[in-house]
């Protein structure tokens, strides 16, 4: 089943502890922590985001039963969202 986005200040993103548990299981297994990145939101960091776009194509892969190969990162591999 795939999961629903989150978004915050125009990010769409999916968080890992959020997915059903095979999901988690396999998705940290396969993607590299490049991919990983990480929102400030409410004075709070929150680790263990993945842009949704970066969440669908892994899911289309998994569904497919094909090897799945990391996609690219964001150059940085983190967001940092603060409101002033």
């Amino acid at each position: 089943m795939r999961a629903e986005s989150e978004s915050y200040k125009g990010i769409e993103y999916v968080r890992i502890s959020h997915l059903p548990t095979d999901q988690q299981e396999k998705i940290t297994a396969s993607l590299s922590r490049d991919v990983v990145i990480k929102i400030l939101k409410d004075g709070n960091i929150i680790d263990d985001c993945i842009p949704y776009s970066e969440y669908l194509h892994w899911f289309e892969q998994h569904q497919q039963g094909s090897v799945i190969r990391p996609a690219p990162a964001h150059p940085q591999g983190i967001f940092k969202l603060s409101i002033k």
